[in-house]
């Protein structure tokens, strides 16, 4: 009996890490433009490549956020574009309709090699 309780409880852990990591990945794979101007770069010690695919449509500029917190931009893509960029996982990158207009945001993390931008713009100029 106590290795079968042993077991189950073994058993709802794993159940329970794989529910955080579930959360955790989906919340790091598109980040909303609400924390645009709360988010900068913060080091240099993980190494990803990432492709940037522009699905949205509509032109984006791919912009690295500094360590600063600056926009710098790196890439400007037409619907269909692709930009391929070696980056750390600490880095944040926002895709602009405009100057400074935050469409969507993107936080790398390993394993993940390519971002389809694809969210549309609403033209309020302030997504």
């Amino acid at each position: 009996m106590s290795k079968l309780l042993s077991l189950s409880v073994s058993m709802i852990a794993v159940a329970a890490l794989s529910v955080t990591t579930l959360v955790s990945v989906s919340d790091a794979k598109a980040a909303s433009c609400s924390r645009f101007g709360k988010v900068k770069s913060q080091n240099s010690n993980t190494p990803v490549t990432v492709t940037f695919v522009n699905r949205s449509g509509e032109y984006r500029s791919v912009m690295w956020v500094d360590f600063n917190g600056n926009l710098v931009n790196y890439a400007n893509l037409n619907p269909g574009q692709r930009y391929q960029i070696n980056t750390y996982v600490t880095h944040p990158w926002v895709f602009t309709a405009g100057p400074g207009n935050c469409v969507e945001m993107f936080l790398p993390r390993k394993g993940v090699s390519k971002f389809n931008i694809s969210k549309k713009s609403t033209g309020a100029g302030g997504d």
